[in-house]
């Protein structure tokens, strides 16, 4: 019965290594910022929660996404939304498109490799997929582009949490 990822697994990691590192204060200092910064960013949005939100990192024949023990479904969370692949039992892992456009994401989190394509090779690639395309969030291009270390366990959580929420819930910052 492992519990879903939440933002206790990054202060979590923080605080072991300023125990490791004998910086105790120093990691304390940066978890209490970070839950203050998280604090205010859900207080904006507390009303606004449930957007549907899907997450598409890479794949075409066969979506790969964030699961319920991901680090994104707990910062998708944290900014109002909620992830529409909260049900798989994975941290990451495929789905089908039928299933991701059958529950109309209204807002998509697009992991944005920065390489040749980036964020706008998903994208496109979406406008075009028959399913997909007729979807609340790709046909009106509501979503943010993230970088790789903004959707893994680390510090840029709180910021692409800020990032996510503002671009969900424009009318709340």
């Amino acid at each position: 019965n492992r519990p879903a990822a939440s933002m206790d697994l990054l202060y979590g990691d923080v605080e072991k290594l300023g125990n490791i590192f004998g910086k105790e204060a120093e990691a304390e200092k940066l978890v209490h910022g970070w839950k203050a910064e998280l604090a205010g960013i859900t207080a904006k949005v507390g009303n606004a929660k449930g957007t549907r939100v899907f997450l598409y990192d890479s794949g075409e024949d066969k979506p790969f996404t964030a699961g319920k023990f991901a680090i994104p479904n707990a910062m998708i969370a944290a900014a109002g939304g909620e992830n529409i692949m909260a049900d798989m039992a994975t941290s990451w892992g495929n789905t089908d498109w039928e299933t991701v456009a059958s529950r109309n994401p209204q807002f998509l989190i697009l992991l944005d490799y920065q390489d040749g394509g980036g964020y706008r090779k998903l994208l496109d690639f979406l406008k075009a997929h028959p399913a997909m395309k007729e979807t609340d969030a790709v046909r009106n291009e509501r979503f943010v582009a993230l970088r790789y270390a903004e959707l893994t366990p680390g510090p840029a959580n709180i910021e692409a949490i800020g990032k996510i929420a503002r671009a969900m819930h424009p009318e709340a910052f």
